[in-house]
């Protein structure tokens, strides 16, 4: 949708805060009052964006999620729990690549305490069931006793979005992101990072 994207495009560069209805609805070529009618106010609007982005994730690694909870050795295996995490770092890595003004809203929440995001009443589900995944894994011996897996959807998460974020300052020594090799090089680092750090020592 039209208005969708140049809503996306002005909270990326500006970040909630800044952006206006006034500029969105002149980058949209739609009025200000169409907006109001649609999406009520800003806070409507930026929701709006939020949950279409998390439906493009969805699209993009709810196949994985979903074909690895039907595998009743997800957590009792290993070696399945161990693609399975190979698996949904490589897809969120690629899908936050692929979307950078999504990456750009996560980086203005963050900076800003995520007091809006906090605000919007939707919420993705992910993060309940990689919670519940990590939670029956420790059970089951798979993940270290030590780790919480609460923390489990957060180290997810992060590991793949400051990573890309650092490549912009640290380019000149990593290498850049556009180049095929570089990218399945820096996936498989992350997962090797996210697998050592949750997994059980004596099942490596």
């Amino acid at each position: 949708m039209i208005i969708l994207d140049a809503a996306e495009e002005m909270f990326a560069e500006l970040g909630y805060s800044a952006a206006r209805i006034d500029g969105i609805a002149k980058a949209s070529g739609y009025n200000k009052s169409m907006i109001y009618q649609y999406f009520g106010d800003k806070l409507g609007l930026y929701t709006e964006v939020i949950k279409r982005a998390d439906q493009i994730s969805e699209q993009a690694t709810g196949s994985t999620i979903t074909d690895f909870m039907k595998n009743d050795n997800l957590v009792k295996d290993p070696i399945v729990f161990r693609l399975f995490l190979e698996k949904i770092t490589k897809e969120i890595y690629e899908f936050l690549l692929e979307h950078p003004r999504h990456l750009k809203i996560l980086f203005w929440e963050a900076a800003e305490d995520w007091k809006t995001w906090n605000q919007i009443t939707y919420r993705p589900d992910d993060i309940t069931q990689l919670y519940e995944l990590a939670a029956a894994a420790k059970k089951n011996g798979i993940i270290r006793q030590d780790f919480d897996p609460a923390m489990f959807p957060i180290l997810i998460l992060n590991m793949t979005t400051a990573t890309i974020q650092a490549f912009s300052r640290y380019g000149n020594v990593l290498g850049k992101l556009d180049s095929p090799q570089i990218r399945e090089q820096t996936i498989e680092q992350i997962s090797k990072f996210i697998i050592h750090g949750v997994m059980e020592p004596s099942l490596l």
